[in-house]
């Protein structure tokens, strides 16, 4: 393991950055309770009031982690979704892209329930903001499906929007349990997929 950086080293980005980093490890390893800003400070190799010129408090810092984390789902669900190929790998792609990493984390910890708690109290906006463009997303690839002839939301009587509500809570429910493993959940989603396409195929 590399010797920390010395705090008078450490300005502005750089910081910043070792911050987040060590903040995130902190959370894994001791819960959003267990982490405290003198321990992250101590790990990042800066001072404790260098935490707070960055950062207000602790939840400050959990929510900045949080909200990089879904924008980079939201990202990784663009490239999903701009990808050719049948809706049933599409639709499993985006939805993975989505849920997956945040299953890597919270299995990967024995406070990962404590941290799913801690982000609907903490992070709810930043949660309900993800999901409203992950939702736009998950529709986006239903209409375009249902253009090419692969679904008929007609028949199934439901508008692209609903039946991505439909998608995207079966996805998210496959992973409220914090103790789901990454492959369990992949499991499970495929399963989901193919279920919900049987039931809107042309």
């Amino acid at each position: 393991m590399p010797p920390k950086v010395p705090a008078k080293q450490l300005r502005g980005a750089a910081a910043r950055k070792a911050v987040l980093d060590a903040a995130g490890a902190a959370f894994l390893a001791d819960g959003f309770r267990g982490a405290s800003i003198e321990s992250i400070a101590a790990a990042a190799g800066v001072s404790r009031p260098t935490v707070y010129a960055h950062f207000a408090d602790k939840e400050e810092v959990f929510r900045t982690i949080v909200a990089a984390l879904h924008d980079d789902q939201l990202s990784a669900m663009r490239t999903a979704a701009e990808r050719e190929g049948p809706i049933a790998e599409k639709l499993y792609d985006v939805l993975l892209a989505r849920f997956a990493p945040f299953v890597a984390l919270t299995s990967s910890s024995e406070h990962g329930g404590e941290l799913l708690d801690e982000n609907s109290r903490v992070c709810g906006d930043i949660a309900t903001a993800a999901r409203r463009h992950s939702a736009k997303l998950v529709e986006q690839v239903l209409e375009d499906a249902s253009r090419q002839g692969e679904l008929d939301l007609d028949r199934a009587g439901l508008t692209a929007a609903q039946a991505a509500g439909v998608v995207f809570d079966a996805a998210l429910g496959a992973k409220e349990n914090a103790t789901v493993t990454p492959g369990a959940y992949r499991r499970k989603l495929r399963r989901l997929v193919n279920v919900l396409l049987h039931g809107l195929a042309r």
